[in-house]
């Protein structure tokens, strides 16, 4: 008998092409990420971070998705304001932006070559 005619118990109604439960991995990360990863130039990615992971943490994570951001920055227009903690990277292509949190509410988006802009958002982001 040709093993195809053979009819295993084990055999579902699920397609073949679709891994089973047991070989799927969960990643922390992967709740942050809400896009695909990287397939061809212009691919949009957004990295959004938890607020404990303000600063350094966030700066791994986007590092990971191929996303350049510094940890902190220093306030473009106020100088009296401690420097704000990254907390939200965007990827599309070889344009990037780093969003940066400040103890005064402040939100301010660096994008190369384009002017930096802040705007108050009170409170403490998520």
């Amino acid at each position: 008998m040709h093993p195809s005619e053979n009819a295993d118990e084990r055999e579902t109604d699920t397609p073949t092409s679709e891994p089973e439960a047991d070989n799927l991995t969960l990643d922390d990360e992967t709740e942050d990420v809400s896009t695909t990863e990287p397939e061809a130039i212009g691919s949009f990615k957004i990295i959004h971070c938890k607020r404990y992971e303000h600063g350094a943490d966030c700066m791994m994570k986007c590092a990971d998705a191929g996303i350049s951001c510094q940890a902190g920055r220093k306030h473009p227009y106020k100088s009296n304001v401690k420097t704000g903690l990254l907390m939200q990277c965007r990827g599309l292509g070889v344009v990037t932006s780093c969003w940066y949190y400040y103890e005064n509410g402040d939100i301010c988006r660096f994008v190369l070559g384009v002017p930096i802009l802040c705007r108050y958002e009170g409170g403490t982001p998520d």
